[in-house]
């Protein structure tokens, strides 16, 4: 197994990574995280890993909400489109989706669906906060979920 993580984990970003498009760098460690969806206020509790992967050109995440759900992210940065491919996955599930900056958040459109986003609002060095929007026919956004982050390693 550790032959495995050793040739899946980097530690740092690829130098042919252009630094701006290095969207995901900030959250590189572990966070500990509340999971909030829009009709139930209560969170949810838990944590969200990221690591650089695949020689520092793509970032991958786990995210651990016990008794909810268990899912791992693949950003893989696109020097062709100048964005990032994503693919999330949890049983049963695969969700594809490209990432693009919009000002100072990151937007991740899924790719069979404009209308559903998810959004990293804010990202700074200790906290971050991220959104699980649908975009209304008039342009609002719909809130459906938010994760509030605050980093542990």
């Amino acid at each position: 197994m550790r032959e495995f993580l050793e040739a899946l984990i980097s530690e740092k970003k690829n130098d042919a990574l252009p630094e701006e498009f290095d969207y995901f760098g900030k959250l590189i460690g572990s966070w500990e995280i509340n999971y909030v969806e829009s009709n139930n206020p209560c969170p949810i509790r838990g944590e969200w890993h990221f690591s650089w992967v695949l020689e520092g050109m793509a970032v991958q995440d786990v995210i651990i909400l016990p008794d909810y759900e268990y899912g791992t992210s693949l950003r893989i940065y696109n020097p062709d489109t100048h964005a990032w491919d994503v693919a999330y996955g949890y049983t049963g599930k695969i969700i594809r989706l490209e990432a693009r900056k919009q000002g100072e958040m990151i937007v991740l459109t899924y790719t069979g669906d404009e209308k559903r986003k998810w959004v990293f609002v804010k990202i700074e060095d200790n906290k971050f906060h991220w959104q699980n929007i649908t975009v209304k026919d008039d342009g609002e956004w719909h809130i459906n979920a938010e994760i509030y982050a605050e980093r542990i390693k």
